[in-house]
């Protein structure tokens, strides 16, 4: 009998996970459903999820069973110790167990050339991991907009186009998109202050706000942009392209 035709091995991708405590006596950790199908579908790999257990797991070893690495969108934020700020109400809540994971997962990925794509908090961590500051609260900077999101309970209004990014022709997203502007959404409150050692800005609002980094120095793919590209990815031309290039990344690291 003929052997039945094997599906192809998709590669992984760890997927950062949030530690959340509030309003439960079970803390529990936990991913939004749409980075895991946006990862699984527009980039066409495994993801598997990586739990805020820093103290538990063994990073440079997971890492090295990777294929590639997302870090995702949250509703905390870095700590400001880690870029050493005072804590205030302004850059509230934390997670630092998150903090702890993520942190060692970038300085890892960087490490071992496994590629990496950094969504929101995802591209603060980044910026963060490698030396960069953030401001607590953009909409407080003179001649900034409040990039927040508007908070009306319906995911059209929340994650539909917000603002015009502008794109350096030199940065890695600008080699993905091949277009100078794009249009994105806005849901976050804080931003990059101070940019992370070997970091690049690869796009720029209109209002001076970091939109997007890169790794211009480091061999392998590093890309984090501030906006959430994984909601319904497949329907958003921008999205796609982001995922596809992440996946072609990882899958050329595997071949």
């Amino acid at each position: 009998m003929a052997n039945p035709t094997l599906s192809p091995v998709l590669p992984i991708v760890g997927v950062s996970a949030c530690l959340y405590k509030a309003e439960t006596p079970k803390p529990y950790h936990a991913v939004d459903d749409k980075y895991l199908r946006a990862v699984a579908t527009s980039s066409n790999t495994m993801p598997v999820i990586i739990p805020a257990l820093p103290d538990l797991l063994d990073i440079p070893r997971l890492v090295s069973k990777l294929d590639g690495i997302m870090l995702t969108g949250s509703a905390s934020n870095v700590h400001p110790k880690r870029y050493r700020a005072s804590p205030s109400p302004e850059a509230e809540p934390y997670d630092e167990m998150r903090d702890q994971t993520t942190f060692a997962l970038i300085k890892e990925a960087i490490n071992q050339e496994v590629p990496l794509l950094a969504i929101c908090r995802g591209f603060q961590e980044l910026n963060v991991a490698l030396g960069g500051s953030l401001y607590p609260q953009v909409k407080e900077i003179a001649d900034r907009i409040d990039h927040s999101s508007p908070d009306t309970n319906n995911m059209e209004i929340d994650y539909g186009p917000n603002h015009s990014i502008t794109l350096d022709r030199n940065g890695r997203l600008y080699e993905i998109l091949n277009k100078d502007d794009a249009m994105v959404n806005s849901l976050h409150y804080q931003a990059v202050n101070k940019l992370g050692d070997g970091l690049m800005a690869d796009a720029i609002a209109k209002d001076g706000t970091i939109e997007a980094i890169s790794m211009p120095g480091q061999k392998s793919f590093v890309l984090g942009v501030q906006w959430h590209p994984e909601y319904k990815a497949s329907e958003n031309s921008t999205s796609q392209a982001i995922f596809r290039a992440f996946g072609k990344a990882v899958i050329n690291r595997i071949q």
